[in-house]
């Protein structure tokens, strides 16, 4: 009888619950490989991603992605009385996840989408709504801040070289900035479909520029700042991830230093 509760037991709180995560993650899987967003095109829709992407979730917690950002940045800094300024925030969501690790850090948020900038303030995160990129430069001389990170957005700009050029020009900073991984498995098994990789939420000119591992170390040498990055591939499918990381990560994880003071 007793074993028959334990058998029950296992059943009911590791077996099932295993099933089920499982199948969920194969849907996820076949979605990504073989669906496309079920939204009707509306030209309003390139200017309303976090509207489409959150609606009214301005609880949304940190994913795996934004927690391993977080990590990564957190093992890269010295923040004790350090100041991080952010561009492209959005929800607040990725800076949460670095406040959760780094507690004694100067957070300091920045975005272009209005509606974006209202979630992360109801996450009490301190972010400004900036019009251009003059106005994310004026920003940057008024904080004076110790790192600019910028997760997940260079992809988003039609001209990512000339703004990170730009950042370089700033002295005494470390840079930090993600990209996905296009060369991903998933990615590629979707182009074996006939598909090109689905890497947008709302519009599909939201990425206007795609990076694989291997192009993304090539992009650091033609810029003639490879030799002070680093670049860690992040994500994925475990430990291939590791030992085949062009074809395992699912993302890019770069730090660029600047002669830190």
């Amino acid at each position: 009888m007793l074993y028959d509760k334990e058998l029950l037991y296992f059943k009911k709180n590791l077996i099932i619950p295993y099933i089920n995560k499982t199948i969920r993650k194969i849907k996820k899987v076949k979605n990504q490989i073989f669906s496309y967003p079920i939204n009707k095109y509306d030209s309003e829709y390139q200017n309303k991603y976090w509207q489409i992407r959150r609606k009214s979730n301005s609880k949304a917690k940190p994913n795996n992605f934004q927690i391993k950002r977080a990590k990564l940045f957190s093992e890269n800094i010295s923040n004790i009385d350090k100041t991080l300024f952010d561009i492209g925030s959005g929800d607040g969501t990725q800076l949460v996840a670095i406040k959760n690790i780094c507690k004694s850090l100067l957070i300091i948020g920045s975005d272009m989408d209005n509606y974006a900038c209202k979630m992360s303030k109801r996450k009490n995160i301190n972010c400004h709504f900036v019009k251009n990129e003059e106005e994310i430069f004026d920003l940057i001389k008024i904080y004076n801040p110790n790192y600019i990170s910028l997760f997940e957005v260079l992809e988003h700009m039609k001209n990512p070289e000339d703004f990170l050029m730009k950042l370089l020009e700033i002295k005494n900073i470390k840079i930090f900035f993600s990209f996905p991984n296009t060369g991903f498995i998933k990615h590629r098994i979707r182009f074996l479909f006939g598909r090109f990789p689905l890497q947008w939420i709302a519009h599909p000119s939201e990425h206007l520029r795609f990076w694989t591992i291997k192009d993304l170390k090539w992009w650091l040498v033609f810029l003639n700042i490879y030799s002070k990055s680093k670049v860690i591939p992040y994500n994925g499918i475990p430990l291939l991830n590791q030992l085949w990381p062009n074809l395992f990560a699912e993302g890019s994880f770069v730090i660029i230093n600047q002669d830190i003071k």
